[in-house]
């Protein structure tokens, strides 16, 4: 330790006098010594490297102060001396990151100072280069396009290149420095990963820009493409699929289309009359289609592509032939030989290997034809389809060699799954159903699989099961006793088919008693045993989806879990194919298929006429469904519903909104709904749906939303995404029902935050909501007003009330009608916009505002008495011309007798009241009084107000006219009915310095006559819509009174209004003595 301290020493002597060489040999020899310290050590090499930098060997001082710094982090000294020799060999950013460091560590160094004020700008001005888009395209084009750069890098590079072509700043620089052409190069190179990088930049470079799309159509080299599509891995194979789709849709213009057909079907559900688009397309582009099909044509049946590939050909033909969503080639299709290529896919038996295809090939070549033949458009076209059919059957039967004919059978059940008419024509040849039964009976394993699948799909249909149930039951039982399980299940599965054609109708059954339930017995054995192969438990769900027609069998798979298990296992298996049937067993389980609902009359007039009358077994009634229902949730049927809610077949998705309805109708299930994330995936069922199924996913929403707390059951972004979903619910062709329990559900989510209200307008939901406030029905009238009444909270909706309308006249006549409900959203609305100067002169307008008032004042409900006494004083407090109005009225008595009122449930009511008579004093209108005022009682029976009832409008009145018609001033009203005390009055009203209110009001029928011109002019327009508002509505409120009855369901939630359908005006805010700018009931 002595000898390295003195060679230090040494050195150090050394260095002062300016003999660096010397110096670095004494450092060397002290870092020799074993016996050193690591902190003499680190002191060393700092040392060491000083001396470097006097020599200007940066490098070599670089390393020792990188030395130092392992023995000694962050040693201020090393990090000076690192940070000049990476200044001095120009390594900004490294310099740069040891000066940051350094004034962390030793903040007062004033010695670091020049060098921050030197680098900081340089660094600055490198990361403005680094951030700039061509220098990040420039950077990921040297990455991405050179084959020495390591895989990893160019995989990364690939994506972040796929990041800037999404934006269209990035994707037109992508193209302007050359990167076609390298993405084409790319595509050409042996490693995986990079071919997918650039078919999928390519892909993203075609997307959103036409002019991009021919750039990438012109440049490459179709042929090129589909090779890498028929010969790659499954990840290339969809990526080269991809690219293909996005050049249909944005260079051939189907993505305009797409968006023009969606226009025209939203425009006819509103009952507009629009003409269908028609695709525009040019001559090239028409020639680059008609290339994409030929060559994706030839792929079906091609022995050198991977079977990924022929699927996803078959996919691609699938979803753009159509005329309607499509590129409208399905003519031309049967023009080329793709017909006879799909069929031979269908009849490919993958035992033989004669093609290489998937579990999914042979469904995929029957949807295809199915698609194909659907869309063709006239009888010669069918019948040109039929005749490719039948002739290449013909073919397969005549061949002496026995596998074509089972390749034939193969077809005819791949045909019975898709063209089922096409199916049916082959199945009804001469000596095909023979053949058929024939290898049936045969001792081949594999004749009899295939002759039993065709006898299961043959029997789809309930003509078709008669036909054959003579015939092949025998042959079925027989191959039931089968020890192969894949050919026991199929057969077991044709006797489920055969035994419950007859539906849920116990008065027709096709087999003897007991039957059923045995082959479901056997379909849950197959089921609960998880060891099986999942193609026997698929078969197995396949009977079950028909058994479960029956209610007994219904009965006994509720109470087998296992069984039920296995099948929310199977499906969540989309490659097995098995969601349609899975969710079809939970559908008939549920019961929420739909049902004809006859009637007693048409069920005696069809037994008159000697027709069949289904008959409902017993456990088919509406308490066995929910019994079923609880158990099934309680099994986990919530989480496997959701976890298939991202399938994308639409029939799959109606019935998955089917089962969630029938869930939600529950209302102790509602909370486990939302709990097991329903919310979240009914809100996706809404979108990419049949129409039905997204009715029912925003009825199911509305369900929830009417009893739970929309803060708990839509969080976060949810509860504006609900919005649009619960709008359509309103909609003329709805049912009362589903109009009914949207506007709760609206009423609620109204009630939480302005950003939510402005939602609800965005969506145009407040014209929808006002028509509902016109329906006949009384229940959706009522809760249409009481979703307005939360609306008012928004200033932008108190706007629109202020506008040239009849809205705020609405409200007041609604205060007047007869139902309870109506009444209190109406007044709780007026107690609520009354704090707006405008809406108060508004109410004024009105004919017979006062005598309203005056009814709402007395009336022996204090809820609705409260908010009145908050609209006196909003009204009191709005100008003295008001306030005069109301004190020369029967309404200052009223007031004074409310003051008197005792009871705890009268406090806030006399607080108002009181209030209000303050402003009046306040107005000089009044002075104090000692005098003892009326009983509410006596004037509630002096006034006698009977209930005022909306007339219809007669546009063709004069203003005049209110003014010939006999009319009685409210005073004059009340000086009748207190004839006996008149005198009294008098000295009252001589006392209190009033005068006679001389101002007529109109009589009940004429109520709804105009006030002024201007008055009369500004409503037409909302009585208009008022009227027809009325007759759309008389179906919806028929259904609602056919729900009530059924279910009773609307008085159930109309009951809870008051606290589920919150509307604003439940509750009047406290006022102390003047009313506060935002008074109003909340």
């Amino acid at each position: 330790m002595g000898e390295s301290h003195t060679l230090k020493e040494e050195g150090n002597n050394h260095f002062k006098t300016g003999q660096y060489k010397e110096a670095l040999k004494c450092y060397k020899q002290a870092l020799g010594d074993a016996s050193i310290t690591d902190n003499e050590k680190a002191v060393i090499y700092k040392n060491r490297a000083a001396c470097y930098l006097k020599l200007n060997d940066n490098q070599a001082a670089v390393d020792d102060c990188t030395a130092s710094l392992l023995l000694v982090e962050n040693d201020p000294k090393a990090l000076f001396r690192r940070c000049q020799a990476y200044d001095a060999l120009g390594k900004v950013e490294e310099a740069y990151k040891d000066v940051m460091t350094l004034m962390k560590v030793d903040p007062k160094n004033t010695a670091i100072v020049p060098y921050y004020q030197k680098l900081h700008p340089i660094i600055q001005e490198k990361a403005k280069q680094q951030n700039s888009l061509p220098s990040k395209v420039s950077q990921m084009f040297n990455l991405a396009f050179d084959p020495s750069v390591e895989l990893d890098k160019r995989t990364q590079a690939f994506n972040n290149l796929i990041v800037l072509s999404r934006d269209d700043a990035g994707a037109n620089l992508i193209c302007q420095q050359g990167g076609m052409e390298h993405l084409l190069e790319a595509m050409k190179e042996k490693q995986e990963d990079v071919i997918i990088g650039a078919l999928r930049v390519l892909a993203s470079l075609a997307r959103n820009s036409k002019k991009r799309a021919t750039a990438v159509a012109s440049a490459l080299d179709l042929n090129i493409l589909i090779s890498v599509h028929g010969q790659g891995t499954k990840e290339v194979t969809s990526a080269a699929g991809h690219l293909l789709q996005m050049l249909l849709d944005w260079y051939a213009g189907l993505q305009d289309y797409r968006a023009g057909v969606k226009h025209v079907e939203e425009e006819k559900k509103k009952g507009e009359r629009v003409r269908w688009p028609k695709l525009q397309i040019d001559e090239d582009e028409q020639k680059f289609v008609d290339q994409v099909f030929s060559v994706l044509i030839k792929v079906f049946d091609s022995s050198k592509v991977t079977p990924e590939a022929r699927d996803s050909a078959m996919q691609l033909v699938m979803k753009n032939v159509t005329y309607k969503t499509g590129l409208s080639w399905s003519g031309k299709f049967l023009d080329t030989d793709g017909i006879e290529r799909l069929l031979t896919v269908a009849g490919t038996q993958k035992l033989y290997k004669t093609l290489t295809i998937t579990d999914m090939s042979r469904m995929h070549a029957s949807a295809a034809l199915s698609t194909i033949y659907e869309d063709l458009v006239s009888d010669k076209q069918r019948d040109k389809f039929k005749d490719k059919c039948c002739n290449f059957l013909k073919d397969l039967f005549g061949d002496k060699n026995v596998d074509s004919k089972i390749e034939a059978i193969e077809i005819i059940s791949s045909l019975l799954q898709g063209p089922y008419d096409v199916g049916t024509m082959l199945l009804g040849m001469e000596g095909v159903v023979q053949i058929m039964l024939t290898m049936a009976a045969s001792d081949n394993t594999h004749y009899q699989r295939v002759a039993v699948e065709a006898i299961v799909h043959s029997a789809s249909k309930k003509d078709r099961c008669t036909g054959i149930l003579k015939d092949a039951v025998p042959i079925l039982k027989k191959l039931y006793q089968s020890a192969d399980d894949s050919l026991k299940v199929r057969a077991l599965v044709g006797l489920c088919k055969l035994g419950s054609f007859s539906g849920g109708d116990v008065s027709e059954q096709p087999m003897a008693d007991g039957s059923t339930l045995y082959l479901s017995k056997i379909c849950r054995k197959f089921l609960a045993n998880t060891t099986k192969d999942c193609d026997l438990r698929k078969w197995a769900t396949e009977g079950l989806a028909y058994l479960t027609l029956d209610a007994e069998v219904k009965e006994e798979l509720v109470e087998d879990t296992t069984a039920l298990q296995s099948i929310f296992e199977l499906a969540k298996m989309p490659e097995r194919n098995m969601t349609y049937a899975c969710v079809t067993v939970l559908v008939n389980l549920t019961n929420s298929y739909d049902t004809a609902d006859i009637t007693p009359e048409m069920a005696e007039l069809a037994r008159f006429a000697k027709q069949h009358v289904p008959e409902e077994h017993e456990k088919d009634k509406h308490e066995w469904v929910i019994e079923r229902i609880l158990k099934l949730a309680k099994a986990g049927m919530v989480n496997a519903l959701v976890a298939l809610s991202s399938t994308e077949s639409k029939n799959s998705r109606e019935c998955l909104c089917r089962i969630f309805m029938a869930m939600a109708t529950v209302d102790s299930l509602r909370g486990l709904l939302v709990q097991q994330g329903a919310v979240k995936a009914l809100l996706q069922l809404v979108e990419n749906n049949t129409d039905n199924g997204s009715v029912l996913a925003a009825h199911a929403l509305a369900k929830i939303a009417v009893t739970l707390d929309p803060a708990t059951a839509f969080p976060g972004q949810r509860v504006y995404e609900v919005v649009r979903p619960l709008i359509s619910l309103l909609h003329n062709d709805r049912s009362g029902l589903q109009n009914f329990e949207a506007l709760l559900s609206l009423t609620n989510l109204a009630s939480t935050h302005e950003s939510v209200r402005q939602r609800i307008l965005s969506d145009s939901g407040l014209s929808a909501i006002e028509r509902c406030m016109f329906e006949d029905h009384e229940m959706i009238r009522r809760a249409a007003t009481e979703c307005m009444c939360n609306m008012l909270m928004s200033e932008k909706v108190q706007e629109m009330f202020a506008g040239d309308n009849d809205r705020v006249k609405m409200l007041v006549l609604y205060a007047a009608e007869e139902d309870f409900h109506l009444v209190r959203a109406a007044t709780g609305g007026l107690a609520f916009i009354s704090a707006n100067h405008k809406l108060c002169d508004k109410i004024t307008q009105v004919n017979q505002w006062l005598d309203i008032i005056q009814q709402i004042l007395v009336t022996e409900n204090t809820e609705i008495q409260h908010r009145a006494c908050h609209l006196v004083m909003n009204l009191m407090a709005d100008s003295k011309d008001i306030a005069t109005k109301l004190v020369q009225s029967q309404v200052l008595e009223i007031l004074m007798a409310i003051t008197k009122l005792e009871g705890p449930q009268y406090v806030e009511i006399r607080k108002c009241a009181q209030a209000a008579l303050d402003l009046a004093k306040d107005h000089g209108l009044i002075k104090p009084f000692g005098a003892q005022a009326c009983s509410l009682e006596q004037l509630r029976e002096a006034l006698q107000v009977k209930p005022l009832t909306i007339t219809e409008i007669d546009e063709n009145e004069e203003e005049g006219d209110d003014e010939d018609a006999d009319k009685e001033t409210s005073e004059e009203q009340t000086k009748k009915a207190y004839s006996a005390e008149e005198e009294e009055d008098e000295e009252f009203r001589e006392e209190m310095g009033l005068t006679d209110d001389k101002e007529e009001t109109s009589d009940v029928s004429d109520r709804l006559k105009g006030e002024s011109e201007d008055g009369r002019e500004g409503g037409e327009d909302g009585r208009e819509g008022g009227e027809d508002g009325r007759e759309g509505g008389e179906g919806s409120a028929a259904e609602v009174k056919a729900g009530e009855e059924k279910a009773a369901e609307p008085q159930k939630d109309s009951s809870s209004s008051s606290s589920v359908g919150k509307e604003s005006g439940s509750e009047p805010a406290k006022e102390d003595s003047k009313p506060s700018e935002n008074a109003a009931a909340t």
